[in-house]
């Protein structure tokens, strides 16, 4: 081992051994903003509609609501949807710990948002001082096991360096017509096409027409 590879090696050894930091109070609400929503919002809806209609009209709203969500294809989709992207930035976090993709104190990354995309769920990750790019695509393997996934696209962004887009590909891995041989990832999403992991690519979502100076 060379002497320009010992402090590298040194520092993954630290990273490797360190404990993972736990997030403050604020972060750990951000995080479950989705489920605390929903304890909040479901039984004060269904208390209100009791008392407004009575508790038989209340039980036909109610079977109304689940018949149109079962058999309304694009709201089914839609819950669908909505539920496996709170489900892969939960599993994405795991990964971030289980994979030491963190800084040498512990610090994990953290996610903005997820939003889903088609057969991807699109994830846009602020990374703090001490993890960038690099780290997430060595380990991009791992989190796709953690996310139940067939692959996780990598792509940095167009101006700033802490700031990366994942792809997370959920679809179900397709045998070949030939061979009958389950393939090992599938190609990026229509929106990266042309585009190789690594590409810059500008920032979506709420983001995107914020102005620089309010970025800052």
């Amino acid at each position: 081992m060379s002497r320009w590879q010992e402090p590298q090696a040194i520092a993954e050894l630290a990273r490797e051994i360190t404990v993972v930091r736990r997030p403050n109070p604020v972060t750990v609400l951000y995080h479950w903003r989705y489920e605390i929503g929903a304890l909040l919002v479901l039984p004060y809806a269904l208390v209100s509609l009791f008392r407004a209609v009575g508790p038989i009209w209340g039980a036909v709203v109610l079977f109304g609501v689940a018949n149109w969500l079962f058999y309304w294809r694009s709201a089914r989709r839609f819950l669908r949807d909505r539920l496996r992207s709170i489900v892969v930035q939960h599993r994405l976090r795991t990964g971030f710990a289980r994979a030491r993709v963190c800084t040498l104190d512990g610090k994990l990354p953290v996610i903005l948002w997820t939003k889903p995309r088609g057969d991807e769920v699109e994830v846009t990750v602020f990374c703090p001082a001490g993890v960038g790019y690099e780290r997430i695509e060595q380990r991009r393997a791992l989190l796709a096991a953690a996310c139940f996934a067939s692959d996780v696209h990598v792509y940095r962004h167009h101006k700033r360096a802490n700031v990366v887009h994942l792809s997370v590909c959920t679809a179900r891995l397709r045998k070949d017509a030939e061979e009958d041989e389950v393939k090992p990832g599938l190609p990026p999403a229509r929106r990266y096409a042309g585009q190789s992991d690594g590409a810059a690519i500008p920032l979506p979502g709420i983001f995107a027409g914020i102005p620089r100076a309010a970025r800052r």
